[in-house]
């Protein structure tokens, strides 16, 4: 990968090694947690229990006409990711000998307090025929010490000179978005109507110029969902500007599913059989503290950065823990019964695509029927997708935030049998370094040996949802993604000892505040033709809409202009776009980057967009189609969190 490949400032590296040149009481360069990372190699694997997370009970009583809920943001001392010696026996913090755990933020929904993550919020649509009601929640950031006092410092490093840090914003500050919902746009979780966590702090009133809704007063909020769509899994997450990569990564994270009754029909496996799975890489400290990569930030004579005399850590472009947790363990077993399990997958890592397969423990091949996804992002597929999964060739690619629901038959399996499930998804994607197969190479395992403790009379559909196309579009909008390198910025990497400039990862080659670019008629239908410039795949999301992916495909070379950073919008040349077509001009194979996916149909509110082939000078695209039907301005980012908080996000605006 080009930028993977970061050139050295010779100059730089010769006064850092040397000593020489001006100092500044900041220029020592190190990592900056300054701690040796646990490694990966010495835990066990396959020991903890999957953590089954829990379903919230929502009030009845409180709000007229709703289900109500409190979501408390809290940190918790303690928690345990199940990091152990692959003896079993406990690592110990070299400081105090007390056996490691980790200091984490979570959800209180309701009262219940898992710690990490949160509670599982359920509620049923509103849509005419069924019989759900509005969600109202009230989020309420009590992040504080184990004193009771409020906490002032980040859990984890942030860097004040991303966009939205702004050099003096509290570092403790939450916004809660729900991903994948058809809401209001005061309820959407804009990135700057964060709260903090001071009870006595002041309010912000709305910003009709760039559509910012008011920032509360105190530290409480209240959203209101009204569920008007079908059943889905969606989650909410944190959303706060220049620091969303951080708040997610420390625990502000939980699923959010919804119900309907054509899913109810299709008597699916439900109750203990149907599991949500929240996939997440994470990398740890020797004393089990979370550690997440931020390293320092140089000028251009080669002196660290200073803000009030302290050196600044800044924020990667990606992140790739060397841990993968489930549902908050480091790599679970389940032991499963044998008969059909409902699996919902989340991606929430950072920046890590995950490419998932099965591999059995006597090296048999995975039965046919056994595994076949029903759903995606946008909910129940038209057409079930069978075998996905089954084989590393045909493994399941999950991006960023995406969603697979996954029906697995182990009744297909001998009893005892051990299934591993498997990733061999390059870091960055698609074309960075290989997973180390020992460990980021696996994910969790499953184990057939529990009994059958009834008759399995569950379902497999093999047209899950009938959908109803859109009309034809009544405009058709190029944006393009655009990697630049910021001047006067350099990052020093402990690990390699390079400096390179830091990144600028831009829509439109525009900054987050710059003036709406996406200005949508209310009620039209729109194609997107979404276009990537860079050798990263990104997974686009756009806020308040569910999409049809259209087509994808690379761009003719030459036929491009990018936007200009100025407001002009890209522009193809006629005939430039190619369907279906690999960067070098051959058809695209059915399981190429440049094909719609047969998992990619029905609808979607993340797209995986494929990359430019800086060689053939040639890039790739996606069209997706939606209904803009709510009037006030949304978000559209890269849910890569990293490149979000880098200012890989836009407003758009309904009107």
């Amino acid at each position: 990968m080009k930028r993977r490949s970061v050139f050295l400032f010779l100059c730089l590296w010769a006064l850092l090694v040397a000593g020489c040149g001006k100092s500044s009481p900041g220029t020592v360069v190190q990592a900056s947690s300054g701690k040796d990372l646990l490694d990966p190699l010495a835990l066990q694997q396959f020991a903890n229990d999957l953590p089954l997370i829990p379903i919230a009970v929502p009030d009845t009583t409180t709000v007229p006409g709703a289900e109500s809920y409190t979501v408390v943001a809290e940190q918790s001392a303690g928690y345990d990711f199940g990091l152990r010696k692959k003896d079993g026996s406990e690592f110990v913090n070299p400081a105090t000998g007390a056996p490691i755990r980790t200091t984490v933020w979570g959800y209180t929904t309701n009262g219940i307090k898992a710690g990490y993550l949160g509670a599982t919020i359920e509620a049923r649509s509103t849509l005419p025929g069924e019989t759900g009601k509005p969600v109202q929640v009230k989020y309420l950031n009590n992040l504080r010490s184990p004193s009771g006092q409020l906490l002032v410092k980040h859990l984890l490093t942030v860097d004040p000179t991303l966009g939205g840090a702004n050099m003096g914003d509290p570092e403790i500050r939450i916004v809660t978005h729900l991903h994948g919902g058809h809401v209001a746009p005061e309820f959407d979780g804009h990135p700057e109507a964060w709260i903090t966590n001071n009870p006595a702090a002041s309010g912000l009133p709305a910003d009709p110029v760039s559509g910012r809704p008011e920032r509360p007063a105190s530290n409480t909020v209240s959203y209101r969902y009204t569920n008007d769509q079908p059943a889905n899994q969606l989650w909410y997450h944190d959303h706060a500007m220049g620091i969303t990569r951080l708040n997610v990564y420390a625990g502000l994270a939980a699923n959010y599913l919804l119900r309907d009754s054509s899913e109810d029909a299709l008597n699916l496996p439900r109750g203990a059989y149907e599991i949500p799975l929240v996939i997440q890489d994470k990398s740890f400290n020797e004393d089990g503290s979370l550690h997440c990569d931020s390293n320092a930030l140089l000028n251009p004579d080669g002196n660290q950065v200073t803000l009030d005399g302290k050196p600044v850590f800044s924020s990667n472009p990606e992140f790739f823990g060397n841990v993968i947790t489930v549902n908050g363990k480091a790599w679970p077993k389940l032991e499963v019964e044998p008969r059909k399990y409902r699996f919902r997958m989340l991606n929430g890592s950072d920046s890590r695509f995950y490419h998932i397969w099965l591999e059995r423990s006597d090296g048999l091949p995975i039965p046919a029927g056994a595994i076949t996804q029903i759903g995606n992002d946008g909910g129940l597929l038209p057409a079930a997708v069978s075998g996905i999964g089954s084989q590393e060739e045909h493994g399941l690619l999950l991006a960023l935030a995406e969603r697979a629901d996954l029906i697995v038959d182990f009744s297909k399996f001998p009893a005892g049998t051990k299934i591993t499930v498997r990733n061999d998804a390059a870091t960055p994607y698609p074309s960075g370094s290989e997973v180390n197969p020992a460990t980021t190479g696996r994910i969790m395992q499953f184990r057939v040996t529990k009994p059958l403790a009834q008759a399995d009379t569950s379902q497999l559909p093999a047209n899950p949802r009938a959908l109803s196309a859109l009309a034809a579009p009544d405009n058709v909008r190029l944006v393009d993604l655009q990697e630049t390198e910021e001047n006067g910025a350099y990052l020093y990497d402990p690990m390699t000892g390079s400096i390179s400039k830091r990144l600028k990862i831009l829509l439109n080659g525009l900054p987050f505040d710059a003036p709406v670019t996406e200005n949508i008629r209310l009620n039209d239908v729109e194609d997107w033709i979404i276009i990537n410039n860079t050798v990263d795949m990104h997974p686009m999301h756009l806020h308040l809409v569910h999409f049809e992916v259209i087509e994808k495909g690379s761009i003719t070379p030459g036929a491009y202009t990018p936007a200009d950073g100025a407001g002009g919008m890209p522009q193809v040349a006629p005939g430039g776009l190619r369907p279906s077509t690999n960067p070098d001009g051959t058809a695209a194979d059915a399981d190429s980057p440049y094909t719609v996916q047969p998992q990619e149909g029905g609808l979607k509110d993340t797209v995986r967009v494929p990359p430019a082939d800086d060689l053939l000078g040639s890039q790739g695209y996606v069209r997706v189609r939606a209904k803009f039907d709510l009037i006030g301005t949304y978000m559209w980012h890269c849910h890569i969190l990293a490149h979000e908080d880098h200012e890989m996000m836009r407003p758009f605006r309904v009107q």
